[in-house]
């Protein structure tokens, strides 16, 4: 009865400490120990370990190292093991006053656990295992090893659940990755055509902001030469887009780690978590902030930058990946686009210079394609000599932007430090900030000047001058390289010759293109041609191929007659067919029809046409009665043998034809095809009076060119 009761209670028993809450008290009831003691085996990487204890037990970190190989060798089924047995030369006395007893409670080879009674007497274990009164002990072990392992399968329960969980997270942000990268390429394809670069830098920061769905996003152009960066379009404190081009910072400004990774060639993306955020030189809060780097190559040319003002949420992964992404397509579409908007540029003012006659002309359309389609606020074009000896002026502009005639204008080209940066440096934009701006040789105000001069055969020609100041707007890389091209063409121009030889190439080109154009539309003329004459069921020639054959056919010439076959061919009991069927089955029995007859043609005059639903037609050249008669009856076999089943023919139980044909001799020019037809119609009415599925053939008599004698076959 106490056995029961105790297995009732260590049936309950849940965990570990339930359990030793139970046995300890029954335990020591039972034998009287001094103290108990539970402890784990050292399994590597642990050390032993104490769990329970009752009373005060030996420390196991005095336990011999030999002792756990004596008692690796017991098993739950065991039962007590007195420790004066033990074979590992453990004089155990000095440390535990009295006898002591192993157990062992679970031999799993990473959880090896033990119970040691200590200060047991060895008369009352003998009388216990003499009456049975220690069979309880395999069961406490059982219920030890039994709690063991619902633990242990619990935790494997709880690590599978938690490696579902973050593979099911994986799987749901690998899904918003995969529609962020489908919303990528979307952007890039959105963004493929803008109108000009403008445009695009505006549609950029948009797309990050409104898109791809971060708070704060402003593009910023790097100009390496200056170290410095502009801005474009940015984002104000309420989340609407802004014009920043007025905006220009030294390189110096940005953070350390920003400028290493302009420096490294392969960073895209730079992120500093818990960094003071601005708006206009003023700290407004905490957060990230990001550079997404836009490359050419290794060179950076701009980037984008952002942060989490207004939600504050942290920036993922995928977030990053999708994020150098947009960086790659962004900077490829902001290359083209840029080539695209040079050549344009270069196009149109080679264009409008080269309908200049004169220089002074070529001076004036020049001033006034700068200031208006390069956006420059003031230019004047100055001709000097081969020594650079002076400065004379043609067209320019005045203090409010207006094209002005100056060429009243003459100045000495030696002591103007601008000029002689422009020597130093032919066909180049040279420039120098925050400098006085001179108008007719008298300060007019403060900004950037820019000079840039022109040569023929390393031979000074003219020299362009550009400043600032109306707009004050900045002088980035972008506008010194459209200058630079500008000049170029300006050069070619006032050279004539090689404006000339430009011209011819440019036209060349066009013609060329003109070329291809028209072959292309030729071809594909042909081909909608082609495709108008073929029937789209069958993949036979349609009316349109009939008749185009036959006009082939009235142009060959021959002084002699030819001989001329007309083979007219209909499927008995179609429409039959199609009730039964179904026009679906009898679209598919026409396309196996067609695919019969067509290998049945033997040149490439030669084709089959269908001139009905189900009636279809042949001219043949060159072929006798004989030969006629033979072919006809060659292709009814062998749409017999196709096997096409019709179960509601009266005439067979698969598809079959009749063929009415005609033959007659003709010069080319003189081909009577409607009589031949006729004849051949007539014929094939003769075919189906006669039961169908046979064959009925007409000749044109040598003796009576008018008639036609009936043949049967």
């Amino acid at each position: 009865m106490f056995s029961r009761t105790l297995a009732k209670q260590l049936s309950t028993c849940s965990s570990h400490r339930m359990l030793t809450e139970v046995i300890f008290p029954f335990l020591r009831q039972i034998l009287l120990p001094q103290a108990m003691h539970i402890f784990h085996a050292p399994s590597h990487p642990y050390q032993a370990k104490s769990i329970f204890t009752v009373g005060q037990p030996l420390s196991v970190a005095q336990y011999p190292e030999t002792f756990w190989l004596w008692a690796a060798q017991f098993d739950c089924a065991d039962n007590l093991i007195p420790l004066a047995t033990n074979t590992c030369n453990w004089d155990y006395q000095q440390d535990i006053p009295s006898e002591a007893y192993l157990i062992t409670l679970d031999n799993h080879s990473d959880k090896r656990t033990y119970l040691l009674f200590e200060g047991v007497c060895e008369q009352r274990v003998s009388q216990l295992l003499a009456t049975g009164g220690l069979e309880c002990l395999p069961l406490i072990a059982a219920r030890w090893q039994c709690i063991r392992a619902e633990t242990d399968a619990a935790q494997e329960f709880k690590l599978r659940d938690s490696r579902e969980a973050k593979y099911r997270d994986e799987l749901t942000q690998r899904e918003i990755f995969i529609d962020n990268m489908k919303l990528v390429h979307q952007l890039a394809l959105t963004l493929s055509n803008p109108s000009n670069l403008d445009e695009l830098h505006r549609a950029s920061v948009e797309a990050v902001r409104d898109k791809l769905g971060f708070d704060r996003v402003a593009l910023f152009l790097l100009d390496i030469k200056k170290r410095c960066f502009s801005g474009t379009y940015g984002t104000d404190e309420q989340g609407r887009t802004i014009s920043e081009h007025h905006t220009q910072f030294d390189l110096h400004q940005l953070e350390p780690r920003y400028i290493e990774a302009i420096a490294d060639g392969n960073s895209t993306l730079v992120i500093i978590d818990d960094a003071p955020l601005y708006t206009a030189g003023e700290v407004i809060g905490q957060g990230w902030n990001g550079m997404l780097l836009l490359r050419d190559g290794e060179e950076v040319f701009g980037w984008i930058a952002m942060d989490n003002y207004f939600r504050r949420q942290p920036i993922g992964d995928y977030q990053r990946q999708m994020l150098g992404s947009f960086a790659s397509l962004l900077a490829q579409i902001y290359i083209r686009k840029r080539q695209e908007q040079n050549m344009r540029m270069l196009h149109a003012s080679m264009v409008e210079l080269s309908r200049c006659l004169t220089v002074s002309e070529v001076c004036k359309t020049a001033v006034a394609f700068a200031i208006k389609r390069m956006g420059i606020d003031r230019m004047a074009v100055f001709l000097t000599d081969e020594q650079c000896g002076y400065l004379q002026g043609t067209w320019g502009t005045d203090i409010q932007g207006n094209i002005v005639d100056e060429g009243y204008f003459r100045s000495s080209a030696i002591d103007n430090e601008i000029v002689l940066l422009a020597k130093q440096a032919p066909n180049e934009v040279v420039f120098k900030e925050s400098v006085p701006i001179y108008h007719d040789s008298q300060i007019v105000g403060f900004g950037w000047t820019a000079m840039t001069m022109l040569t023929d055969n390393d031979k000074p020609l003219a020299f362009i001058s550009a400043d600032n100041l109306i707009r004050r707007s900045p002088l980035t890389s972008q506008l010194r390289e459209v200058i630079r091209m500008f000049a170029s063409n300006l050069t070619e121009v006032l050279m004539r010759a090689k404006a000339q030889q430009a011209i011819n190439e440019l036209n060349e080109n066009l013609e060329r293109e003109i070329y291809n154009r028209t072959r292309e539309l030729q071809k594909a003329n042909e081909k909608l041609d082609l495709l108008a004459k073929m029937d789209p069921l069958t993949r036979l020639g349609n009316r349109r191929m009939l008749t185009h054959l036959l006009e082939q056919t009235c142009e060959q010439y021959a002084a002699k007659p030819v001989d001329y076959g007309v083979i007219l061919l209909d499927i008995d009991h179609f429409g039959l067919f199609n009730n039964y069927y179904g026009h679906l089955e009898g679209d598919i029995a026409l396309m196996r029809i067609g695919k019969v007859l067509s290998q049945h043609t033997q040149s490439a005059g030669e084709q089959f046409c269908r001139i009905g639903g189900e009636e279809f037609v042949l001219l043949l050249t060159r072929h006798n009665a004989q030969q006629v008669a033979a072919l006809a009856e060659t292709i009814r076999c062998a749409v017999e043998q196709e096997n096409i089943p019709h179960h509601t023919s009266p005439v067979s139980s698969c598809l079959t034809v009749s063929i009415g044909y005609s033959v007659a001799r003709f010069t080319p020019s003189e081909i009577q095809f409607e009589r031949m037809y006729a004849e051949a119609d007539k014929a094939l009415y003769q075919a189906k009076h006669q039961g169908r599925n046979t064959v009925v053939g007409a000749e044109l008599t040598p003796t009576t060119p008018d008639s036609f004698e009936h043949l049967s076959s």
